[in-house]
């Protein structure tokens, strides 16, 4: 796959900032990077379910970042 070195650096500056490549295509590049510890979630919610297991799980998942370089 042809990508422009400009791209290239891109990519790399994303991924020294932890973001992972998730998929590539002809077109882009989607990279995605999980800000949260599932481990911390799984221990908040058999701790404190009655208080913040739904919120806890909806904000796991909001901070699934995601970025798409294109090409």
């Amino acid at each position: 796959m042809n990508i422009s070195k400009e791209v290239k650096n891109e990519i790399k500056m994303y991924q020294a900032n932890d973001y992972e490549v998730d998929s590539e295509t002809p077109a882009y590049v989607l990279m995605k990077k999980n800000t949260q510890s599932v481990a911390v979630h799984i221990i908040l919610a058999i701790c404190f379910w009655w208080i913040c297991f739904i919120p806890n799980i909806i904000y796991y998942f909001m901070s699934n970042k995601s970025k798409k370089i294109m090409k």
